[in-house]
């Protein structure tokens, strides 16, 4: 039975991100929006992480399992990268500087969110041992 109870879960938080995803891709095709589907799709997600103020705990495993393989889903990109012999010591040196502003960006963006998340956690917790 809580093999069941697990395996249903791991499917709600899939369908939950499948959902932001379908739902951030719709919306930059309907609307022409300059920025990938995606995208927008994980920024409508932090949305309603933020509103509802915790993690589902099926999204919370499913992501678990995703960040674990995060390295083999990026890693043909950037051996792709590697490929590319036409580009001048000028694009490298974007390339470069986009790729470490974007990883300093991502890193303090998912250390202000964790932040939130376990202030909120805290805030739980403490009401949950005065009310008991």
């Amino acid at each position: 039975m809580a093999r069941i109870k697990n395996v249903s879960r791991w499917l709600l938080g899939a369908v939950l991100l499948l959902a932001f995803d379908l739902a951030g891709r719709g919306l930059t095709a309907t609307f022409a929006l300059p920025i990938p589907g995606s995208v927008l799709g994980m920024l409508l997600l932090l949305l309603a992480l933020m509103l509802l103020g915790r993690v589902p705990s099926g999204l919370a495993i499913v992501s678990e399992q995703i960040l674990r393989l995060l390295v083999l889903i990026f890693l043909p990109a950037s051996v792709g990268i590697y490929f590319v012999r036409d580009l001048t010591s000028g694009d490298w040196l974007a390339l470069v500087a986009a790729m470490v502003i974007g990883t300093l960006i991502s890193f303090a963006l998912t250390a202000m969110m964790l932040q939130r998340l376990l202030i909120g956690s805290g805030k739980r917790r403490r009401g949950e041992h005065s009310e008991g």
